[in-house]
């Protein structure tokens, strides 16, 4: 990790590396005890967010977040809108939510513009990535614009 950059550059590199389908360099700006909360059911670890991410481009591989709002309030914390967007062009299945098999739809989603707040370690690593819950986003957001209903118990 380049410690040089600004909290800002460490997440707008770690969500261009996710828009750009490459899970392994957006993994190297996660901290170790990284927790993902608030677009799922349960806060999500490093390996879970990494897992359902790759899941998910499985059934749309072409889905972005589309980061911007951009403001750093303080010194090791970033915040931002996000507003997923994509096309399913596959099936697939989220092991780590318990999801059925979710078939190929040939769907565009576009989920409402949510709130996202990044925390950052000591060593400019993100520790945690919190996204405000809104009324069709989230996990639950996209399946329902997929055709699937899925109620997921907290």
């Amino acid at each position: 990790m380049n410690t040089s950059n600004t909290p800002t550059d460490i997440v707008r590199g770690f969500m261009s590396a996710l828009d750009d389908n490459d899970p392994d360099t957006a993994a190297t700006y996660l901290a170790d005890d990284f927790q993902f909360s608030g677009w799922t059911p349960k806060p999500l670890d490093k390996n879970g967010f990494m897992g359902m991410l790759k899941d998910i481009k499985e059934g749309i591989p072409g889905l972005s977040f589309n980061l911007h709002n951009v403001l750093e309030p303080s010194e090791n914390r970033v915040t931002g809108t996000i507003q997923v967007k994509g096309y399913q062009s596959d099936s697939f299945i989220i092991p780590i939510l318990g999801t059925p098999p979710i078939p190929q739809t040939a769907t565009s989603v576009s989920l409402p513009t949510e709130d996202v707040t990044y925390q950052l370690n000591d060593d400019s690593a993100i520790a945690a990535m919190a996204v405000q819950h809104v009324a069709g986003g989230g996990i639950s957001g996209l399946l329902k614009q997929l055709g699937i209903n899925l109620i997921i118990v907290q």
